[in-house]
């Protein structure tokens, strides 16, 4: 279903907030692509939502966890390989893959959302330990970075407070939860659309 761009001229900007190790984000993926697709010459951006700051998995909250990548998978049909979760005592930490997507939007924000995606794909799909600095580095070269400059910016202090920042804007936005569309219209209005949905009821709701 396609609309057209004039379906939008009422838009002045749409907002992703969402975090790449966030499931229900990466089941989002190919909706939130489409809808990109969709809106092209509407401003889009993202913020990284900052969805854990750290957390111990032992074998309960491994079980959950995965109990929460099977909804994903089967509401989506994507690929999950749970080896880096698997990993004993695993550190869920989200804040250095969102810290790379900051670190790609500084040196070139056309390729933020490439970022995010090739980090989701690395993790949820392929096993990887996107929490390490050197798998991350490893991720972003695959889209097209230097490695040592990309590695140099990532661990500055510069960085690590506007991925900071971003967790702030999110919270000042209202948006405690991922994936998170905020939709600002010309007269300066917004609204939010929460969660997961697939693309038609995105532009049914963008669309009003």
């Amino acid at each position: 279903m396609v609309f057209g761009t004039s379906s939008y001229t009422h838009l002045a900007e749409v907002i992703f907030v969402g975090d790449p190790m966030c499931s229900w984000c990466y089941g989002f993926g190919p909706e939130l692509f489409k809808l990109r697709a969709e809106l092209k010459g509407v401003p889009f951006s993202m913020i990284m939502g900052g969805l854990r700051d750290g957390e111990i998995f032992d074998a309960e909250k491994l079980k959950n966890h995965l109990g929460y990548w099977q909804a994903v998978h089967d509401a989506t049909g994507l690929p999950f390989d749970a080896t880096a979760l698997s990993q004993e005592a695993f550190n869920y930490t989200t804040e250095p893959a969102c810290r790379a997507v900051v670190t790609v939007r500084a040196l070139d924000s056309s390729k933020a959302y490439a970022a995010y995606a090739a980090l989701q794909k690395a993790f949820y799909a392929e096993g990887r330990d996107i929490t390490r600095e050197e798998v991350i580095a490893e991720v972003i070269a695959s889209i097209g970075f230097d490695i040592m400059a990309f590695s140099k910016m990532f661990r500055s202090d510069a960085m690590k407070k506007a991925t900071a920042a971003d967790k702030q804007k999110a919270r000042t936005y209202g948006v405690s939860s991922f994936p998170t569309l905020i939709v600002i219209d010309k007269q300066g209005h917004l609204s939010q659309i929460r969660g997961y949905k697939k693309y038609e009821e995105l532009i049914a709701l963008i669309k009003r």
